[in-house]
C-alpha cells in the first residue's frame, strides 16, 4: 500500500511540474505551406514558374507534335485488327513502346528543368519565411511553434500564418527565377553500397 501511495504521490509531482512548464511555454502554430504560397513573393515565383513551364511546352511541342500524330497513327493501325492478329505483329508494340520511350523522354526532360528551376527559386522564398518566422517568433515571445498540419485543434490566437505571410510580404515582394537548363540524357543514378 505505501508503494501505491508513492507512486501517486510522484504521479501527481510529475503531472504538477509539467503543468507549470506548459503554463509557462507559449506554443504557436503555423501554416508552412501556406504562408509561402500565399505570401507575395511565393505567387510571384510560383507564377514565372508557370511561365516556364509554358515556354518549355513550346519549345517541345515542334517534337512532341509528330510523335503524338504517329501515336494516333499507331492507334488506329491497331484497332483495325482483330486479337489474334494483334498477337502476331510484334513490330506494333516495338513501334509503341518506341513512342512510349520517346514521349517519357521529353516529358521527363521537362519535368528535370522545372524541378531544378523551382529548387533554384526556393532559396529566396524560404529566406524570406525564415526570417519572417523568426521575427514573429521574438515578437510574441513564442517557446514552441508546431507546423499546422499536425495539429487537431487550434485557436485563432495561435495560429500566426497570418501575421508571417504579412512580414514576408514586407520584407520581400519579388524574386526573379531564372530557368534552369539541365543536359536530354538525366545522369545515371549512382547505386548505393550493398551492407
Amino acid at each position: 500500500m505505501k508503494i501505491f501511495h508513492t507512486i501517486l504521490l510522484a504521479s501527481l509531482i510529475v503531472m504538477g511540474a509539467s503543468a507549470s512548464v506548459q503554463a509557462a511555454s507559449k506554443v504557436a502554430v503555423i501554416s508552412q505551406e501556406i504562408a509561402i504560397a500565399k505570401s507575395k513573393i511565393g505567387t510571384n515565383i510560383a507564377q514565372q514558374v508557370i511561365a516556364i513551364e509554358k515556354q518549355i511546352d513550346s519549345e517541345l511541342e515542334p517534337e512532341m507534335l509528330p510523335l503524338r500524330s504517329q501515336a494516333q497513327q499507331l492507334s488506329a493501325e491497331v484497332s483495325a485488327l482483330s486479337p489474334e492478329v494483334l498477337r502476331t505483329r510484334n513490330d506494333l508494340l516495338r513501334r509503341e513502346q518506341d513512342l512510349r520511350q520517346k514521349i517519357g523522354a521529353l516529358i521527363n526532360w521537362k519535368q528535370r528543368q522545372l524541378e531544378a528551376t523551382g529548387a533554384q527559386a526556393e532559396g529566396p522564398l524560404l529566406q524570406a519565411y525564415e526570417s519572417a518566422v523568426n521575427a514573429i517568433i521574438a515578437e510574441k515571445e513564442i517557446d514552441i511553434l508546431l507546423n499546422g498540419s499536425t495539429v487537431l485543434y487550434r485557436n485563432a490566437a495561435s495560429d500566426i500564418t497570418e501575421a508571417v505571410m504579412q512580414r514576408m510580404d514586407l520584407e520581400a515582394t519579388t524574386s526573379v527565377v531564372t530557368r534552369v537548363r539541365v543536359p536530354r540524357q538525366a545522369p545515371p543514378q549512382q547505386q548505393r553500397p550493398s551492407r
